[in-house]
């Protein structure tokens, strides 16, 4: 188990600072970019109003700092954005 877990995070890493996709085994989406991945999460910086660069409302920079840690063996699919 540990093997796949690190060949996991080898195929990984290299994408860290990437705009990726990403579905969970529950069928959720998320999308945002890598910030990092260590064995056990990845972190996904996210935009509050979905598509980057779109028109946005007036609000706190606190609020373009949304962090999410999702639990690596819970992800079915990482997809490489553009």
């Amino acid at each position: 188990m540990k093997q796949k877990r690190d060949g996991v995070l080898q195929a990984i890493q290299p994408h860290i600072g990437r705009r990726i996709r990403v579905t969970t085994i529950d069928g959720h989406t998320h999308e945002g970019v890598l910030l990092n991945a260590d064995g056990r999460h990845i972190y996904l910086h996210t935009d509050p109003y979905g598509q980057p660069g779109l028109q946005r409302p007036i609000y706190t920079p606190a609020q373009y700092n949304q962090i999410m840690t999702l639990v690596l063996f819970e992800l079915l699919v990482i997809l490489l954005l553009a």
